[in-house]
């Protein structure tokens, strides 16, 4: 499926359009670093096996020279050309059939390409602020978890597909797993959300090494900001609520006790080291 001319031992991102991508966050993450540096597709994938187009539907477009086309859900594997490395970006929508056997065709797509990291992200809807910073959750290799300044992830319940290759690659895998969440307002859901994507790049460029410019998207983030403060002004309810939250987020991130916190944490390092990997 993929040339052998690729570089071997690439770092791989990946993420999924639909429940696992609340307001867009996570795919917008691949879709910056697609346009901030070169990319071109690898190859792409439209199985009917895997979609049910009554829920994931087909669009009708028009092409460059004015022919109306279909496009079909289909799965993207790119390759982006950073300046120290060269990234595969996978996304597509979430499939809506036969998971175990999409699992087995990533696998065995994601293992020829011999990855020394693999990359999951996620974004989804809770009840937090939008004007505080967007916790960002998962796991990472030790060696990078402190940088990542990852939340631990005690989330159980239904789960997408990006939940379902987090633990198939955290227990199957044999590349090294980072899986990152981004936590978003549920009164915002709409996309955009930039202050959302932007807690993911912050992050990401720190897995990849490489400087993203992020100066538009940071000024962006203030705009939205201040879009969604005028909102509040002319709803009174919600502002309430979203004080509320505030309140409850402030409250959370007033230190217990250096003493306890530290032991706590050391605590917690023990019993989760684990093949060189702490899960947070």
């Amino acid at each position: 499926m993929v040339s052998t001319k690729r570089p071997t031992g690439p770092i791989v991102v990946m993420a999924f359009q639909g429940w696992n991508d609340a307001a867009d966050a996570a795919t917008g993450a691949i879709d910056f670093l697609a346009e901030a540096f070169p990319t071109e597709t690898v190859a792409s994938m439209d199985d009917d096996r895997y979609f049910d187009f009554q829920l994931t539907r087909p669009n009708l477009v028009v092409s460059a020279s004015g022919e109306r086309e279909v496009a079909w859900p289909t799965i993207t594997l790119e390759v982006c050309h950073l300046p120290k490395r060269d990234v595969m970006l996978l996304s597509g929508p979430e499939p809506n059939l036969h998971w175990r056997d999409f699992v087995a065709w990533l696998d065995q797509t994601i293992q020829a390409l011999k990855p020394s990291m693999i990359v999951l992200l996620g974004a989804m809807l809770t009840d937090a602020p939008h004007s505080r910073a967007f916790e960002v959750s998962g796991l990472a290799p030790r060696a990078l978890l402190s940088k990542l300044a990852l939340e631990p992830n005690d989330y159980e319940g239904p789960i997408g597909i990006v939940g379902v290759l987090s633990h198939h690659f955290e227990h199957h895998g044999t590349a090294k797993l980072v899986n990152m969440w981004v936590s978003v307002p549920h009164y915002t859901a709409p996309p955009p959300n930039p202050k959302a994507e932007l807690a993911l790049l912050e992050r990401l460029q720190v897995v990849l090494d490489v400087e993203l410019n992020l100066a538009r998207m940071r000024a962006d983030v203030t705009q939205w900001v201040a879009h969604i403060d005028h909102l509040l002004e002319e709803d009174p309810d919600m502002a309430d609520y979203v004080a509320e939250l505030e309140s409850q987020s402030d409250a959370e991130t007033v230190p217990q006790g250096t003493g306890d916190t530290l032991a706590a944490a050391f605590e917690r390092y023990l019993f989760d080291e684990r093949d060189g990997d702490v899960k947070p």
